[in-house]
C-alpha cells in the first residue's frame, strides 16, 4: 500500500506555517525511516512560496537561491562532520554542497561524485554516494521525486515535468548500474505538485498518458471548484494525475509499494486554514498572464521551489 501524506497537516500541526522549507523521512516497509544515534536516513525536503524564487539557470545569479539555500544547509546538521575537520586554515572541509543543473524537461540522469561534476550541465535528474552532495532540482507544478538506497546510501532527485515522466526509472536504472543498488531497497517519495484538480489537458496528452502510463491517469473533467475552471475544460476536458502516472512509473521499476511515499498536496491550491498560499505554482501565478506576456516574464512570474535530497 502506498504511503500517504499531506505537507499542509505536518506544518499547521508543528505550527510551522511561516516555515522556508519541509524536511520529510522516506518510507519502507510502510514506516518513515527516522534516524538514530546508530542509524542516520536521507530525507528530501523542499522550500516554500515564503522562502522566494528559487530559478536556476547557469548564465544567472539568483542571490536568494544561494543565501536561502546557504541558510538551510547551515541549519541542517553533517552527519559526517565529526567537529574536528578543519582543515589547515581552520576551516570545515565538511560542508554540504547543493549540486544543481539546469532543467531541459528530459529523461537525462547525471551522476556527481563532486559538487563540480554538474557545472554547465543540462539535465533532468543527479545521483550520488558522496554524502556531502545535495542533488537539487527546481520545480513549480511540476513533480519533484526522491529515491534512496539504505543499503548503498545513494540518493537522487528529479525533475518530472509532463514530458520527463518516465525519469523516475531512469533514476532507478542509474542507481543499479552505478551503484549496484537493487530494486527493494530503493525507497522514493513523489512531493507536491500540481493535483489533478487542477491540471486540466486536451485529448491528445490525454491518450498519451494513457498508452504510457496506464487508465488510472486520466479522467474526464465533470465537476468544477469554480467558473475559470468550467471555462478551461470547454478546450482542456480531461483531468490528468501526474501521481498515478509516476506510480506507474515506479511500480514498473520494480519499486515496492510499501518503499514509496506520495505527498497529497495540490501546489496550485493548497493553501493554510487562514487562505495564505504554500507553494509556487506556474498554473496560479503565471498561466493565466496575458497572452502577450513572453515566456521569460512568464517564467519569472512563478516562484520556483528548490527540491532537494539530503543524507541526514
Amino acid at each position: 500500500m502506498i504511503n500517504k501524506i499531506v505537507i499542509k497537516n505536518i506544518l499547521e500541526k508543528t505550527s510551522s506555517q511561516n516555515a522556508r522549507f519541509i524536511l520529510i523521512p522516506f518510507y519502507r516497509n510502510g514506516l518513515p525511516l527516522e534516524s538514530s544515534e546508530s542509524e542516520k536516513h536521507a530525507r528530501w525536503g523542499m522550500t516554500l512560496l515564503s522562502a522566494g524564487t528559487m530559478r536556476f539557470r547557469w548564465n544567472e545569479t539568483n542571490e536568494n537561491r544561494t543565501k536561502v539555500l546557504k541558510e538551510i544547509l547551515t541549519e541542517i546538521k553533517n552527519p559526517v562532520c565529526s567537529g574536528n575537520c578543519s582543515s589547515s586554515e581552520g576551516v570545515c572541509d565538511c560542508k554540504l554542497k547543493s549540486v544543481p543543473i539546469e532543467l531541459i524537461h528530459s529523461k537525462i540522469v547525471v551522476e556527481a561524485k563532486e559538487a563540480c561534476d554538474t557545472k554547465g550541465l543540462q539535465g533532468d535528474g543527479i545521483v550520488t554516494q558522496n554524502p556531502l552532495l545535495v542533488p537539487t532540482v527546481t520545480v513549480a507544478d511540476c513533480v519533484p521525486i526522491f529515491l534512496y538506497d539504505k543499503e548503498t546510501k545513494a540518493i537522487g532527485a528529479f525533475h518530472s515535468g509532463w514530458k520527463g515522466t518516465g525519469i523516475a526509472g531512469a533514476g532507478v536504472e542509474k542507481m543499479i548500474e552505478l551503484y549496484g543498488s537493487k530494486r527493494e531497497n530503493i525507497c522514493a517519495a513523489i512531493g507536491p505538485h500540481i493535483g489533478s484538480c487542477c491540471y486540466f489537458v486536451d485529448e491528445e496528452r490525454a491518450e498519451y498518458f494513457k498508452k504510457n502510463f496506464g487508465e488510472k491517469c486520466v479522467e474526464k473533467a465533470t465537476t468544477f471548484k469554480n467558473q475559470k475552471d468550467e471555462e478551461l475544460a470547454k478546450r482542456f476536458p480531461y483531468r490528468l494525475s501526474l501521481t498515478e502516472a509516476n506510480l506507474s512509473v515506479l511500480r514498473n521499476a520494480g519499486i515496492h509499494e510499501e518503499n514509496i511515499v506520495v505527498t497529497e498536496d495540490c501546489t496550485c491550491c493548497t493553501k493554510f486554514e487562514n487562505g495564505e498560499d504554500i507553494f509556487g505554482s506556474f498554473r496560479r501565478q503565471a498561466a493565466f498572464l496575458p497572452p502577450e506576456v513572453d515566456a521569460d516574464t512568464r517564467s519569472r512570474s512563478m516562484t520556483v521551489q528548490a527540491a532537494f535530497v539530503i543524507r541526514n
